[in-house]
């Protein structure tokens, strides 16, 4: 048990540390590989929108300024994390 909250522990010691570059250097977390535009149309469904990439763009300016219900944040991270400690629940069963 005691390895399992150690591991739980390092994993969000790395999130928590990932994080605080990316807040330090959002050009370095902000990338075409992260970030996805995505518009809804008048039936309300969300289509991909191309994105023209550049680190002078005023992309983060945009993200900070934007209302909360503007913003859907996903982590493929806390995805497979999430699976894999629901998987580890279901085997202690």
């Amino acid at each position: 048990m005691k390895k399992r909250w150690l591991g739980i522990r390092i994993m969000i010691g790395l999130c928590a540390a990932l994080g605080w570059w990316g807040l330090l250097y959002p050009e370095l977390a902000l990338t075409p590989d992260t970030v996805v535009l995505r518009l809804s149309d008048e039936g309300g469904i969300l289509r991909e929108q191309p994105l023209e990439w550049d680190f002078d763009s005023t992309l983060y300016r945009d993200l900070l300024n934007a209302g909360p219900d503007r913003i859907t944040f996903r982590s493929k991270l806390f995805t497979d994390l999430g699976a894999l400690l629901e998987a580890l629940n279901h085997g202690n069963k």
